[in-house]
């Protein structure tokens, strides 16, 4: 495990993940995240345009935004129906071999718990290459129950991922707190754990004290509901824990 390229601090400190989808952008957007204090770059390629979406011109994007920001990079490349931009018509064969060919600019790559004709190939993979893999599970309408979330957190260690991550939306405060409190007892060694919505934002400043080692913010628009700053939420990581 020690030998993948997790980011540097996962598990000791919060760790703030610029999510950045403008391809246009993504070199200027990187570099001001790096600025603003983000740890991790999650490169959001499912928001590019197709044409952007083959081997060289992803691997050149990739490349810019490492160079521009000297940050770890993750990939992902989410369908319409996980809350991305890949259409119905982008096949899955096609999305596992785009992130293969990728795999050699990037740090880790986030798949959906639920992509199940390819997830275990993108683990594999990815291990193979020494990168680490967050397995992924969204729901943007609620937050499930503890069965459903215990369910994704053994499938997810059935699949040997490094981290998991769990967003849901939360229709009430008490969604906020049962899930939180899911994501501090929950067994798996690595977890991200985000509340969506406006009822979870204080969640995301402040979900390492549940255990969540990482959260995601934006720097220009946010790309989930809720999301904060990459600034705000770095200046929220780096204050002392309260006692």
């Amino acid at each position: 495990m020690s030998a993948r390229h997790l980011p540097a601090g996962l598990g000791r400190r919060p760790l703030v993940v610029a999510s950045l989808g403008d391809a246009a952008r993504l070199e200027s957007d990187a570099r001001r995240a790096a600025k603003e204090g983000a740890d991790v770059i999650e490169v959001r390629a499912d928001l590019f345009a197709r044409a952007q979406l083959k081997p060289q011109p992803l691997r050149g994007l990739i490349r810019s935004a490492r160079a521009a920001s000297h940050r770890k990079i993750l990939l992902t490349l989410r369908r319409g129906e996980e809350g991305g931009g890949l259409s119905k018509k982008f096949r899955e064969q096609d999305r596992l071999a785009l992130i293969r060919a990728a795999l050699s600019e990037v740090d880790g790559v986030d798949i959906e718990l639920g992509a199940d004709d390819i997830n275990y190939h993108v683990v594999f993979e990815a291990h193979k290459r020494k990168k680490f893999v967050i397995l992924s599970a969204h729901d943007f309408k609620r937050t499930p129950d503890n069965a459903t979330l215990a369910r994704w957190l053994t499938k997810a260690r059935r699949l040997g991922g490094d981290v998991v991550k769990v967003a849901c939306r939360a229709a009430r405060a008490a969604d906020v707190g049962r899930l939180m409190s899911f994501c501090a007892a929950g067994n798996f060694r690595r977890k991200v754990f985000v509340p969506m919505g406006p009822l979870g934002r204080a969640a995301r400043a402040d979900g390492f004290a549940s255990g969540s080692l990482m959260t995601y913010g934006y720097v220009r628009k946010p790309l989930a509901p809720g999301q904060w700053p990459v600034n705000v939420l770095s200046a929220a990581a780096r204050r002392p824990a309260r006692k």
